[in-house]
């Protein structure tokens, strides 16, 4: 029994196997400005475990080792084996808890794009966040930015294997804007 089998519970016509709330591309300007917020330095090894279009994983520094995995593409998360030091992705969210737990075997820092409301609306998912370290920083920006079809507001979550730090919320764009460079 794979740990997805939840996954592709919808009705897409064009592709049954997949929930469509499952399938939300994540624009290329959110990508960008997303993995901006983190500090990458020269040989950090990246893994996109839902390359979808490519929007994190063509944007992912030149300086980096970087991998990926598409499930429509037969590279099965699930199934991956290595050791990487970041995840960053818009993770599928009709199996987030499971998609979580993998990302922690895999990474030492994970970086997912979701609704935020999606990452603390469950005392299971707090603890295992808590047991694998903690939540480093929270990026809110409306979900509407991001181009997603429902409400809440989006936040990049930064949880790190061993974190012990205090947790940073700050809205998205105030970050952004702070740390480019003036025009």
């Amino acid at each position: 029994m794979a740990l997805h089998e939840n996954f592709g519970k919808g009705n897409s016509d064009s592709t049954p196997d997949i929930a469509p709330n499952d399938v939300i591309m994540t624009p290329e300007n959110i990508a960008k400005e997303m993995i901006s917020l983190y500090d990458l330095p020269e040989g950090t090894s990246i893994l996109e475990p839902c390359r979808g279009e490519g929007a994190f994983y063509n944007n992912f520094p030149e300086n980096c080792t970087k991998d990926w995995c598409e499930i429509t593409q037969g590279r099965d998360f699930f199934q991956y084996e290595g050791k990487v030091d970041w995840i960053i992705t818009n993770p599928p969210y009709s199996i987030l808890e499971q998609f979580m737990l993998k990302s922690f075997e895999v990474a030492d820092n994970v970086a997912f794009l979701v609704p935020l409301s999606k990452m603390v609306s469950s005392l299971r998912r707090i603890r295992a966040m808590l047991n694998y370290g903690n939540i480093v920083s929270i990026d809110i920006i409306g979900a509407g930015a991001c181009g997603f079809p429902f409400g809440f507001p989006a936040c990049a979550i930064h949880i790190k294997r061993g974190y012990t730090g205090q947790t940073i919320i700050a809205e998205w764009r105030a970050k952004i804007d702070a740390t480019s460079p003036a025009e």
